[in-house]
């Protein structure tokens, strides 16, 4: 039962989620939405949270009314449990504040790193994605820790190759001669069409400050080299679009080569015609195209992004306009007539937020731009490693055998635990520490636990206390948004409290219910066996009827208790707002 009522509050936990993530930065005019007793609802905090929770404008703009209606009932018993929970002081209660005080122990280090590394870098990506660009390279091979004779070698190449281009020759030809990059043979270096955060941030940053036509007069170094690069296209970037295609496939022998490509080329010609005389895409698409995939409906590939396709299609549908029919496109699969249904544009950057977050925190540079964060932390606080503790450690671990094999828990016992590894301004770490620290992080488990290792161990245990005292530093318990954040999670524990209080404490479901729902929709749990029909078995079941007479019983006596809280709590909603959501009139 326990398990099932998680399910059913599931809606809540969500919305508490978002609600977690809210932040009320919209620069709208406040207007008034609903009241809930002396408390306000106000139409720009509807729509952040109406837009959480299908992460698409354009499909926001489409909600009906009675969406519209449907969420902000959720979103008003929501408020109206928490207001409850509130005037009764449930807050005070232990396990509440047990709950909030382990929140706040990492949620003070997570805010900090959200607001010192992840936006500052997800802003400027986002920036980036507003527009796509298009670039060529020639790669010069060079390690990370490249020897002398390497690097010599290697610039002495991209000085060849910058004159060669200053004389004039084509970049493409160049780059099919020079580069180290397996593929400029066949593409003369092209990159094809990028946008933020695809690349390495080096070669990101120095291609997205170029203009058009430009060729960098310098290399741009990455992990993976150096780079000679040309711009040849920006403009505004689709995030995505939805098309339809009629595919004529050539003629081919048993070996996939062609036999005859010029009268699938004709057939391609003749639907084009027909299709610009008024006949309808869909209904050719249908009849004619040779993607099975497609064809049945209507040619229709729904959406997608830049590169999903092959790119000659992709080239020629980025930038068609809504509507448009494109000329008969030729590519490894044979001949495309293609039809652009829509477009996405770029999101809004707060509704898009979450998942470039999602996105930065998965990405090599996240953990970049972290340890230069971390190292900024270190030197504030005047962190350093205690050589004798580490030294003690070491002594005491079997470099032959992973991290994980070593089991430090059995190794460090006793008085081993208090020894001193690390120490700052007003802390230290000890071997305990580290052990705490490798129980709930496995980065270093399949690792050779030698002194550069068991280094990063130790500076990795430190890094929650660093984070929050850099948190005091900066004074984030004060931050506005900080408060509002940790506000809504204090309300979403204040609903769910109230949830097994008011609700699943009241339900039970016995015997009698179960037979009596049982021989009421015993149809529900029929089956055929030849031409006769059978019953599941009410033991078979009983289990299923149970968590459903749950749910029903959870929503009656939700509704009764709502009803209540509307009494005590009067709910207007002003219904000529609500249909203002997501339009320009406000």
């Amino acid at each position: 039962m326990k398990k099932k009522r998680y399910y059913i509050n599931g809606v809540f936990l969500i919305l508490m989620c978002m609600l977690t993530a809210f932040v009320a930065c919209s620069s709208k005019k406040k207007i008034e939405l609903a009241s809930i007793g002396d408390e306000k609802i106000w139409l720009n905090e509807f729509e952040e949270q109406f837009l959480r929770t299908i992460n698409n404008l354009d499909s926001a703009k489409n909600t009906t009314l009675e969406q519209k209606e449907e969420f902000l009932d959720l979103f008003i018993k929501f408020r109206l449990k928490v207001k409850d929970a509130r005037e009764r002081g449930l807050l005070e209660s232990e396990d509440i504040q047990k709950d909030l005080n382990e929140y706040k122990k990492n949620f003070l280090s997570t805010y900090l790193i959200d607001k010192e590394i992840i936006l500052p870098n997800i802003q400027d990506i986002y920036e980036k994605r507003k527009n796509e660009v298009r670039a060529s390279h020639i790669l010069i091979n060079l390690t990370q820790e490249p020897t002398l004779e390497d690097s010599i070698a290697a610039y002495e190449k991209v000085e060849i190759v910058l004159k060669r281009l200053k004389d004039g020759e084509e970049f493409s030809v160049v780059a099919a001669e020079m580069s180290d990059d397996p593929t400029a043979a066949q593409n003369g270096g092209d990159l094809y069409y990028f946008t933020g955060g695809m690349t390495v941030p080096e070669f990101e940053d120095e291609v997205f400050s170029m203009k058009v036509g430009d060729v960098s007069k310098k290399p741009i170094r990455t992990q993976f080299g150096l780079h000679v690069v040309k711009l040849t296209d920006k403009q505004q970037r689709r995030e995505s679009v939805t098309a339809s295609h009629i595919l004529i496939q050539d003629e081919r022998d048993s070996l996939g080569n062609i036999l005859d490509s010029t009268s699938s080329f004709n057939k391609a010609t003749e639907i084009l015609a027909r299709i610009k005389n008024g006949e309808d895409f869909a209904a050719l698409a249908t009849e004619f195209s040779m993607d099975p995939g497609s064809a049945q409906r209507g040619g229709d590939l729904g959406s997608f992004e830049r590169r999903r396709m092959v790119a000659e299609f992709d080239s020629a549908v980025f930038v068609m306009e809504v509507g448009d029919v494109s000329d008969i496109i030729r590519t490894q699969f044979g001949w495309h007539i293609i039809k652009l249904n829509g477009v996405k544009e770029v999101a809004p950057f707060e509704t898009d937020k979450d998942r470039l977050k999602s996105d930065f925190r998965r990405s090599p540079q996240f953990r970049n731009a972290y340890n230069e964060y971390m190292e900024t932390v270190q030197k504030k606080f005047d962190f350093e490693i205690v050589q004798a503790g580490m030294d003690f450690m070491i002594g005491k671990i079997d470099s032959n055998q992973t991290v994980a094999a070593n089991n430090f828990n059995q190794i460090f016992t006793g008085p081993d635990l208090e020894i001193i590894v690390a120490q700052f301004k007003d802390g230290e770490i000890k071997v305990s520490d580290v052990i705490t620290y490798l129980e709930t992080n496995r980065e270093y488990a399949n690792t050779t636990p030698n002194r550069e290792t068991m280094g990063k161990i130790i500076s990795g245990s430190a890094e929650l206390n660093l984070l929050d005292k850099m948190a005091t530093r900066e004074n984030i318990e004060k931050d506005k948004e900080y408060q509002e954040l940790l506000r809504e999670y204090e309300n979403g524990l204040l609903a769910f409290k109230v949830d097994q209080e008011e609700l699943w404490s009241k339900i039970q479901v016995t015997d009698d219910d179960i037979n009596s729902y049982y021989e009421s929709n015993k149809e529900k749990y029929s089956f055929m066996e030849g031409d006769e029909t059978k019953f599941r078995e009410i033991s078979d079941v009983r289990s299923e009827i149970s968590n459903t007479l749950q749910q029903e019983k959870f929503k009656q006596l939700e509704t009764e208790y709502i009803d209540r809280l509307k009494q005590k709590y009067p709910v207007i909603v002003k219904t000529e707002v609500l249909e203002q959501a997501f339009t320009e009139m406000n």
